[in-house]
């Protein structure tokens, strides 16, 4: 698997991971704020859960505010 496709997969485990955290319905209610707050559909957020979009950075950033932690691994560069 190439890099590209390990960061997908690492980024869409971790927002998957902060989502089962919670019930069915508490995970439809994060779901719809992620998308109003990101200004994207519900199933992009879909997408981004099951890795088959990369979650850009501005939109990683945007989700933590909206979570109110940190969810992403970092890049230092």
């Amino acid at each position: 698997m190439n890099e590209k496709n390990n960061k997908i997969r690492k980024d869409s485990e971790a927002l998957r991971d902060f989502l089962n955290q919670f019930s069915q319905h508490e995970k439809s209610y994060w779901i719809t704020q992620i998308s109003n707050g990101c200004l994207v559909p519900r199933y992009t957020v879909h997408n981004w859960v099951k890795g088959l979009s990369r979650i850009q950075e501005l939109y990683k950033i945007r989700i933590e505010q909206i979570v109110g932690e940190e969810i992403f691994d970092k890049v230092i560069a």
